[in-house]
């Protein structure tokens, strides 16, 4: 085929991309701003101009022929070089455009993301970021995200992981509040203790302790329990109890000695501990704006 007659197709073949990776002739009119009948009869040319049909169509579902499913992963290659092709030519990253779906644990993206995130978008203004937060699990292709960043060991299967940084649990209280309750030396003298808790399950009421080979679990009381690190940083401000939170949330307070950890000899298990991890899709092309928001977000945690 000459070259006159290439260049036509080349956007019904980018057509036929899209139309295969939404499942749908409307979901692709939808982002082309197109009719649906216009993105059939793009994809009637392509099968014309190639001379087999490339889409199976019943009322009910769409699939591709054996001839169909070559043509995609070619055209699918010529949609990635495309792009490669952009992203090379974005020499200057403070150029770097294009929209960025970012999902992240709620207390983690206010007391740690945020001044990053905000920061990012000062330094690439012609990024457009939308930040989603979440503490349940979120799903990158059904929630439509590009990034996911959460704290485990166990990273999403299926997904890129890169990590960002490590956080444990650590087990708190002011210094005020211990010298009047004295100060826990063993897990097993917390029942004896106001413990501020999440509150969510009963789950939440049962701390494990873990040291070299021993652990323990013990069941806790407190006056006061909430499901939000900031409010119950509070409360141990205020001489209430003792609690435990993630690290991010209460080192700097313990740094400047309005409160004191305890038991630091103990792990403490419970959730929001592990290592800090960025995930996004697997794919032969990752857009620029996501492999520099995902660099620039391990040169900031690494400072």
């Amino acid at each position: 085929m000459d070259t006159n007659k290439l260049i036509p197709l080349l956007s019904e073949m980018a057509i036929f991309v899209n139309v295969v990776e939404s499942g749908s002739f409307s979901g692709t009119a939808k982002k082309l701003g197109v009719s649906p009948s216009s993105v059939s009869r793009s994809i009637t040319r392509l099968e014309n101009a190639l001379q087999e049909k490339l889409l199976e169509r019943t009322t009910r579902q769409m699939r591709l022929s054996t001839t169909g499913q070559e043509v995609y992963s070619l055209c699918s290659d010529m949609m990635n070089s495309a792009k490669m092709a952009i992203s090379a030519a974005q020499v200057d990253k403070t150029d770097i455009s294009g929209s960025l779906r970012v999902a992240a644990p709620k207390a983690l993206s206010r007391q740690v993301l945020m001044p990053m995130l905000l920061d990012f978008i000062d330094h690439f203004p012609n990024i457009s970021l939308q930040l989603k937060v979440a503490d349940h699990y979120i799903d990158p292709i059904g929630d439509e995200v590009d990034v996911i960043i959460h704290i485990t060991d166990n990273p999403t299967e299926g997904l890129i992981a890169r990590q960002l940084g490590q956080c444990r649990l650590v087990m708190c209280a002011s210094p005020a509040y211990l010298q009047s309750n004295g100060t826990p030396t063993h897990p097993e003298d917390i029942d004896q203790h106001n413990c501020l808790c999440l509150g969510e399950n009963p789950k939440d009421r049962v701390w494990e302790f873990t040291n070299n080979k021993k652990k323990l679990s013990m069941s806790v009381t407190g006056s006061f329990a909430v499901n939000h690190s900031e409010i119950r940083r509070e409360a141990v401000l205020r001489g209430v109890g003792i609690s435990v939170f993630p690290e991010f949330a209460i080192q700097s307070y313990i740094d400047s000695g309005q409160v004191t950890e305890v038991l630091p000899d103990w792990h403490v298990g419970g959730n929001y501990q592990g290592k800090i991890i960025a995930q996004y899709a697997q794919s032969k092309y990752i857009p620029s704006q996501i492999k520099t928001f995902i660099e620039y977000l391990q040169d900031r945690f690494n400072q």
